[in-house]
Protein backbone atom coordinates (compact mmCIF):
# COMPACT_ATOMS: atom_id res chain seq x y z
CA UNK A 1 0.00 0.00 0.00
CA UNK A 2 2.88 2.41 0.82
CA UNK A 3 4.36 1.87 -2.64
CA UNK A 4 1.18 3.20 -4.23
CA UNK A 5 1.41 6.47 -2.26
CA UNK A 6 4.77 7.18 -3.90
CA UNK A 7 3.39 6.81 -7.44
CA UNK A 8 1.85 10.35 -7.66
CA UNK A 9 5.13 11.84 -6.44
CA UNK A 10 7.14 9.85 -8.98
CA UNK A 11 4.80 10.97 -11.77
CA UNK A 12 5.23 14.63 -10.74
CA UNK A 13 9.02 14.31 -10.65
CA UNK A 14 9.05 12.75 -14.13
CA UNK A 15 6.70 15.43 -15.48
CA UNK A 16 8.89 18.21 -14.08
CA UNK A 17 12.01 16.58 -15.48
CA UNK A 18 10.34 16.42 -18.90
CA UNK A 19 9.27 20.08 -18.70
CA UNK A 20 12.80 21.11 -17.75
CA UNK A 21 14.17 19.17 -20.71
CA UNK A 22 11.73 20.94 -23.07
CA UNK A 23 12.83 24.40 -21.94
CA UNK A 24 16.54 23.68 -21.84
CA UNK A 25 17.03 24.88 -25.40
CA UNK A 26 18.50 21.57 -26.52
CA UNK A 27 17.80 20.61 -30.09
CA UNK A 28 15.90 17.50 -31.11
CA UNK A 29 15.40 16.08 -34.60
CA UNK A 30 12.11 17.04 -36.24
CA UNK A 31 9.65 14.43 -37.41
CA UNK A 32 11.17 11.18 -36.21
CA UNK A 33 14.65 9.76 -35.74
CA UNK A 34 14.09 9.06 -32.05
CA UNK A 35 13.51 12.72 -31.11
CA UNK A 36 9.78 12.53 -31.64
CA UNK A 37 7.64 14.56 -34.00
CA UNK A 38 7.57 18.28 -33.46
CA UNK A 39 11.11 18.68 -32.10
CA UNK A 40 13.36 21.56 -33.04
CA UNK A 41 16.12 21.00 -35.58
CA UNK A 42 18.80 23.42 -36.73
CA UNK A 43 21.12 23.87 -39.68
CA UNK A 44 24.05 26.25 -40.16
CA UNK A 45 26.03 28.23 -37.60
CA UNK A 46 24.42 30.08 -34.68
CA UNK A 47 23.94 33.46 -36.41
CA UNK A 48 22.29 33.02 -39.79
CA UNK A 49 21.13 29.47 -39.04
CA UNK A 50 17.65 28.07 -39.62
CA UNK A 51 15.76 26.22 -36.89
CA UNK A 52 12.72 24.17 -37.86
CA UNK A 53 9.78 23.35 -35.62
CA UNK A 54 6.55 21.51 -36.42
CA UNK A 55 3.51 22.24 -34.23
CA UNK A 56 0.09 20.59 -34.33
CA UNK A 57 -3.12 22.08 -32.92
CA UNK A 58 -5.99 19.71 -32.16
CA UNK A 59 -8.91 21.50 -30.53
CA UNK A 60 -7.21 23.31 -27.65
CA UNK A 61 -4.24 20.93 -27.45
CA UNK A 62 -0.87 22.12 -28.77
CA UNK A 63 1.78 19.49 -29.58
CA UNK A 64 4.54 19.75 -28.60
CA UNK A 65 3.46 21.60 -25.47
CA UNK A 66 4.17 25.34 -25.58
CA UNK A 67 7.81 26.04 -24.72
CA UNK A 68 10.44 28.68 -25.30
CA UNK A 69 12.64 28.42 -28.38
CA UNK A 70 15.96 30.29 -28.29
CA UNK A 71 16.80 32.07 -31.54
CA UNK A 72 20.08 33.96 -32.02
CA UNK A 73 19.76 37.43 -33.57
CA UNK A 74 20.00 37.06 -37.34
CA UNK A 75 18.79 33.45 -37.33
CA UNK A 76 15.49 32.18 -38.69
CA UNK A 77 12.82 29.94 -37.19
CA UNK A 78 10.84 28.03 -39.81
CA UNK A 79 7.59 27.17 -38.06
CA UNK A 80 5.21 24.66 -39.63
CA UNK A 81 1.75 24.65 -38.01
CA UNK A 82 -1.02 22.17 -38.76
CA UNK A 83 -4.44 22.67 -37.16
CA UNK A 84 -7.60 20.59 -37.16
CA UNK A 85 -9.65 23.77 -37.75
CA UNK A 86 -9.38 27.02 -39.72
CA UNK A 87 -7.75 29.76 -37.66
CA UNK A 88 -5.40 32.71 -37.77
CA UNK A 89 -1.77 32.47 -36.68
CA UNK A 90 0.07 35.52 -35.31
CA UNK A 91 3.75 35.94 -34.40
CA UNK A 92 4.14 38.95 -32.10
CA UNK A 93 7.35 40.96 -32.49
CA UNK A 94 7.78 39.61 -36.00
CA UNK A 95 4.51 41.21 -37.19
CA UNK A 96 3.64 38.13 -39.21
CA UNK A 97 0.16 36.70 -39.61
CA UNK A 98 -1.06 33.72 -41.63
CA UNK A 99 -4.30 31.87 -42.19
CA UNK A 100 -4.46 28.26 -41.00
CA UNK A 101 -6.50 25.92 -43.18
CA UNK A 102 -7.75 22.78 -41.43
CA UNK A 103 -5.49 19.80 -42.09
CA UNK A 104 -2.95 21.79 -44.14
CA UNK A 105 0.51 22.74 -42.86
CA UNK A 106 1.20 26.49 -42.88
CA UNK A 107 4.83 27.59 -42.72
CA UNK A 108 6.08 30.87 -41.23
CA UNK A 109 9.68 32.05 -41.50
CA UNK A 110 10.53 34.21 -38.49
CA UNK A 111 13.89 36.00 -38.55
CA UNK A 112 15.17 37.31 -35.20
CA UNK A 113 16.04 40.97 -35.72
CA UNK A 114 15.40 42.55 -32.32
CA UNK A 115 16.28 40.85 -29.00
CA UNK A 116 13.25 40.03 -26.88
CA UNK A 117 10.74 37.31 -26.02
CA UNK A 118 7.78 37.02 -28.38
CA UNK A 119 4.65 34.85 -28.41
CA UNK A 120 3.30 32.92 -31.37
CA UNK A 121 -0.42 32.28 -31.01
CA UNK A 122 -3.69 31.35 -32.67
CA UNK A 123 -6.77 33.52 -32.38
CA UNK A 124 -9.78 31.17 -32.22
CA UNK A 125 -9.35 29.72 -29.72
CA UNK A 126 -6.61 31.94 -28.30
CA UNK A 127 -3.71 29.53 -27.79
CA UNK A 128 -0.02 30.21 -27.24
CA UNK A 129 1.94 27.81 -29.46
CA UNK A 130 5.41 28.85 -28.26
CA UNK A 131 7.53 31.78 -27.23
CA UNK A 132 10.60 32.81 -29.22
CA UNK A 133 13.52 34.27 -27.25
CA UNK A 134 15.65 36.30 -29.65
CA UNK A 135 19.09 36.85 -28.08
Amino acid sequence: MRAFRAVPYAVCVLALAGAAACSSGSLQPAGGGGGGAGGVSATGSAAGSVKRLAVTVSGTTVTPAPAQVDLPVGSTLELSVTSDHDDELHAHGFDVEAQLKAGTATTLRLTGKEPGVYEVETHDPALTLLTVAVR
